[in-house]
């Protein structure tokens, strides 16, 4: 199969037994068995199907015939049949997600999960990954999740979902601890036993957590090893659909009150307290929208975003733009202005440059790293080279080049030592960073690009460049 060029399957399917993906010449194809093929052909005659695909929920999905599906036939003859599925411009990871992000999948996945019910279907899952964002709005991918509701059956998605939605975000509002980290430790999430180790005892009280964290763990106790064939039982003591839809609908009303403001964030203030004069400001906003509009660049990366100005910036001449940051708080806020903004191209991501998302998972291709799946044409970096070289250690030339290896064009400012930012980042730390200056910048950017333009700011301790290797300029 590696020896094919015209398809490659897609990582994120190997766990499926019913399916797998294949992207062949830009098209998503998804082979399925004949189980999930009648499924999804009841799925499209629910009145709930339209609907949420109108609404742009639902990722758009039709069936191809076989003989439009450029496979090799061995690897054809697997499958019953074939779903086509619209494209997602990139594909972002839950631990990639703010926690609005997060919150506003979870609404998506319950809402889905109580219009299947109520026509006999149900999800058979119930993870993130099967949720992408598009024009900032969460939209649901797996279309062969959906399957028909068997009688008696309790909802079979129900763990999962406390322990990949449910259980983050009351950590996240509850006790101010960050999700992303733990989702990117663990694939399947925060499992029950410890999520009744990170809630105390007066976490009982708040809403939730008794029944979902408390109650859950101690029945996983009891009957997680057991030989009893405990989804068997509920079936046959005739487990009511209401008693699903009634679980669905009290945990869809708790997400939606959970909050959570960012305390303790550094940038969720950056238009308030950021320290350019106005006239500087001004330059600034003018250096990039030119450079940008220049660039002829579909593909931007924004790294390390803060609330995203630059970032709108961009995103009125590029087809997508990648705004990320590390601070969780900076990232929601711009989410939270994205949602409400329709066909916007900003894809909002909390990220740390300096530890950024690896590939992992199953033969370390299940979730793939960030330049696989978005590989930028151009890169915005601004404000950002201090925060790397001094507060993260990474040596200058380190960080040029990977910014190199990333991509052809590149917009950098460099914030200089007399700055009371870089102060502040040198006061309590011995000064070893003798690779710190402009010079030490603009050699290293000599050696991998062509400084296309370069503009001092008024102010004489911030210079902006414009740089590209031969081939990415206009």
């Amino acid at each position: 199969m590696n020896s094919v060029d015209s398809f490659a399957v897609d990582a994120g399917s190997f766990r499926d037994r019913d399916g797998r993906i294949y992207r062949i010449d830009g098209r998503i194809i998804r082979g399925v068995s004949a189980a999930a093929l009648a499924d999804f052909e009841k799925l499209t005659t629910t009145d709930f199907y339209p609907r949420f695909r109108k609404n742009k929920r639902l990722v758009d999905s039709s069936i191809v015939p076989a003989e439009q599906v450029a496979l090799p036939e061995p690897e054809k003859r697997q499958w019953a049949g074939f779903i086509e599925h619209e494209r997602v411009p990139v594909i972002s990871y839950p631990y990639e997600w703010t926690f609005g992000m997060l919150r506003d999948a979870a609404v998506l996945q319950l809402d889905l999960t109580e219009a299947a019910i109520l026509e006999n279907m149900t999800l058979k899952d119930a993870t993130p990954y099967n949720v992408q964002f598009v024009r900032g709005r969460p939209v649901f991918i797996d279309i062969p999740s959906f399957e028909t509701l068997p009688a008696g059956a309790p909802w079979a998605g129900y763990r999962q979902f406390c322990e990949m939605f449910l259980f983050p975000l009351m950590l996240q509002a509850y006790k101010g601890v960050h999700f992303q980290p733990m989702l990117r430790s663990s694939i399947d999430g925060v499992g029950i036993q410890t999520a009744a180790r990170l809630f105390g005892f007066r976490d009982r009280f708040r809403p939730g957590v008794l029944t979902h964290v408390w109650l859950q763990s101690k029945l996983d106790s009891r009957y997680g090893n057991t030989k009893k064939d405990v989804r068997s039982e509920l079936k046959s003591a005739g487990f009511n659909k209401e008693l699903i839809l009634a679980n669905v609908r009290k945990i869809r009303k708790l997400i939606n009150k959970l909050a959570w403001e960012g305390d303790g964030s550094e940038w969720g203030g950056y238009e308030e307290f950021h320290n350019y004069s106005e006239s500087d400001h001004s330059l600034k906003e003018s250096f990039i929208n030119d450079c940008v509009a220049g660039s002829s660049a579909n593909m931007v990366w924004d790294i390390g975003c803060n609330t995203g100005q630059f970032s709108k910036i961009a995103a009125r001449h590029a087809g997508q733009v990648l705004a990320m940051d590390l601070d969780h708080f900076a990232v929601e806020r711009l989410y939270r202005e994205v949602s409400v903004e329709k066909n916007n191209n900003i894809l909002t991501l909390v990220q740390n440059v300096s530890d950024p998302s690896p590939s992992w998972g199953w033969r370390n291709r299940e979730r793939m790293d960030l330049p696989s799946r978005a590989k930028p044409d151009l890169v915005l970096c601004l404000a950002l080279i201090h925060h790397v070289v001094i507060t993260a250690n990474v040596p200058l030339a380190e960080f040029i080049g990977w910014l190199a290896d990333l991509s052809d064009q590149l917009v950098i400012e460099y914030v200089a030592r007399s700055d009371d930012k870089v102060k502040t980042l040198l006061r309590n730390k011995e000064d070893k960073y003798s690779d710190y200056s402009r010079e030490c910048l603009e050699r290293e950017l000599g050696r991998h690009y062509t400084i296309h333009r370069h503009l001092p700011l008024e102010s004489g301790n911030r210079h902006l460049y414009w740089c590209g290797q031969e081939a990415g300029m206009s």
